[in-house]
């Protein structure tokens, strides 16, 4: 049987995840646990460090051949106006009604070197949904696999990575 043992429940399970989720952005985790204590506030979609670096979480996603689609769960830096633009709108549940706006990936994506700093198109999602990020470079090949779409054995080469 086709599956794996989940790191975050220790179950095994019958199919392949399709997403891969980064709980933290790098800057964060850059910090030693007393400064993070400190100098962050953070929770599971939103990040402030010193009050002058922001960084929400959201989902990049890859087209996967079958129609399927792969998930990147990644972090990104923006600015603070969009960082409490994203707060209101989410408090008012609005999100849909703001127009997308320019963050640069925090996370390094192991299989896509060089994506730390990429600028992404973030567009915010009502309904308790992260925001999905579109990588504006059509060169990087994160952009270009998010545009032209993955293999599913690319997609599982992910996932074994992170076993």
């Amino acid at each position: 049987m086709a599956g794996f043992q989940c790191g975050v429940c220790d179950r095994i399970h019958d199919h392949l995840p399709k997403d891969i989720g980064y709980r933290r952005p790098d800057p964060y985790l850059a910090l030693s646990p007393h400064e993070r204590e400190r100098r962050a506030r953070i929770d599971d979609d939103l990040c402030t460090i010193d009050g002058k670096e922001y960084f929400v979480r959201g989902v990049l996603y890859l087209p996967v051949d079958g129609g399927e689609q792969f998930g990147w769960g990644i972090w990104v830096r923006v600015t603070r106006t969009d960082f409490h633009g994203y707060r209101e709108a989410w408090k008012q549940d609005t999100e849909d009604a703001v127009p997308p706006f320019v963050g640069q990936i925090a996370n390094a994506i192991a299989p896509y070197p060089g994506a730390v700093g990429l600028d992404v198109a973030v567009k915010l999602r009502s309904g308790g949904q992260r925001p999905v990020f579109t990588v504006v470079s059509e060169q990087h090949p994160l952009g270009l696999d998010q545009r032209l779409g993955i293999s599913e054995e690319k997609a599982h080469s992910f996932v074994a990575q992170f076993a």
